[in-house]
């Protein structure tokens, strides 16, 4: 049974531990400011009274409260120092009936609980708002907060920071950019970068004509192209601490746009070709180029395998790129009938292949049941459909075979296969 208890109590007391706040000793205090505003908790809080303990058994006595359940803030004044207001608000506590206490310390080392001086009013147990006031703060120095409840209460609750001693100057920004005064391309990419300073933590919000684009910390450079002409980007500086601050603003120059043309949707069959037809620019690049007669003209030869999206760069006098598409699009359908009466009434006497005009280098070739070719011709206009007949002798009725070939001319060929009935 001893064994069992050693053993719960080690692992209760490893739970405690594990749940402990961060700040739950002066080393490892949080920092606060102006306008950064925290939360806090003494749930999993201890009080570390040893004798080399940042808070230590020079703290017991020192307070107005015992030390129980303790976490520590801190914050540092400004070059002026004076008074600060530590705000303790929005307080919870969600076992017990006990609530915050609280005081400031002066430390002139700091964590050494035996140079702690207690420099603001003593908070015991409260569970309404209050302030805790430092009256006479030195200059540039670092002060800690210490906040505790009793062993049987945990609680949440807000502190924030105000007051002359902890008001900072203002942070400051000036941005620039790579492209200086030089008018650029739409397309060209700007590299915008933010000189700051009396900013812990800086934050960079970049806008462009007032809509924010992008944020990135300090030292992070900036990204952007396709500006229009006027465009003016300027930045907003965030610290940890203290109001937000504006940059100067920077206008870019930008040449104008030019309206360049790729032309039409085209429908062509398989096998065949068209001519594109750019406009706008001073010289032309047309991708992908593999299936073009020449891609760096205005009106190149196209020849798709299948259908193709060309993308065609153009630029201006001013050197600058503007695009535009152009779909060619590839048809490799034919409908094929399979009878057809040849009976010379006026209905269906030939062998209707609908769409092969798209076609007109087809190779349409048809067979008798033995393999004998009965009719064969390149392109299929209506003056050439089959009407039944080999060399001109009627054919009987029958099933016979066909191949049609939709690109005889072409690096691949697409060839169609099935029978066709003759009716009488």
């Amino acid at each position: 049974m001893k064994h069992l208890l050693l053993t719960l109590l080690a692992f209760t007391s490893f739970l405690t531990s594990y749940a402990q706040p961060s700040n739950d000793n002066c080393t490892g205090a949080t920092t606060i400011c102006i306008g950064n505003n925290k939360t806090g908790n003494t749930d999993g809080a201890t009080a570390q009274v040893c004798a080399t303990c940042a808070d230590g058994p020079t703290v017991v006595g020192s307070a107005c409260f015992d030390m129980e359940k303790t976490i520590w803030y801190q914050f540092t004044t400004n070059a002026t120092g004076g008074n600060a207001d530590i705000a303790i608000s929005a307080i919870s506590c969600s076992i017990g009936s006990g609530g915050i206490s609280g005081t400031v310390y002066g430390a002139p080392t700091p964590c050494n609980s035996a140079t702690y001086t207690s420099v603001s009013n003593c908070v015991v147990n409260s569970t309404a708002n209050f302030t805790l006031n430092a009256i006479g703060l030195a200059a540039n120095t670092t002060y800690y907060i210490l906040v505790a409840s009793e062993s049987a209460s945990s609680c949440g609750f807000s502190i924030s920071i105000s007051g002359p001693a902890v008001v900072l100057p203002p942070g400051l920004i000036s941005i620039s950019n790579n492209a200086g005064s030089t008018t650029i391309c739409p397309e060209d990419v700007v590299k915008f970068t933010a000189s700051t300073m009396n900013c812990t933590n800086p934050r960079v919000k970049w806008f462009i004509d007032g809509g924010q684009a992008e944020e990135t910390t300090n030292g992070d450079a900036w990204s952007r192209n396709y500006f229009t002409d006027g465009n003016v980007v300027t930045a907003e500086l965030w610290c940890d601490c203290g109001a937000v601050s504006n940059s100067n603003a920077l206008i870019i120059n930008v040449h104008p746009f030019i309206t360049i043309d790729a032309g039409p949707y085209v429908n062509i069959p398989f096998g065949g070709s068209t001519q594109l037809n750019g406009t706008g620019g001073v010289t032309y690049s047309w991708a992908p180029g593999s299936t073009l007669d020449n891609p760096n003209i205005a009106n190149p030869i196209a020849t798709p395998l299948s259908t193709t999206n060309y993308i065609l760069t153009a630029t201006s006098t001013e050197g600058c790129r503007f695009f535009a598409d152009v779909i060619v699009n590839i048809l490799d359908s034919i409908y094929i009938p399979n009878t057809f009466t040849p009976n010379s009434d006026g209905v269906n006497d030939t062998w209707q292949i609908m769409l092969i005009d798209n076609f007109p280098k087809a190779e349409v070739t048809v067979f008798d049941r033995w393999g004998q070719i009965v009719f064969k011709t390149i392109g299929y206009p209506t003056s050439a459909r089959w009407n039944g007949t080999r060399n001109g002798k009627a054919l009987p009725a029958s099933t016979y075979y066909y191949t049609i070939s939709l690109s005889i001319d072409s690096k691949e060929e697409r060839v169609k296969t099935g029978s066709i009935t003759i009716i009488y």
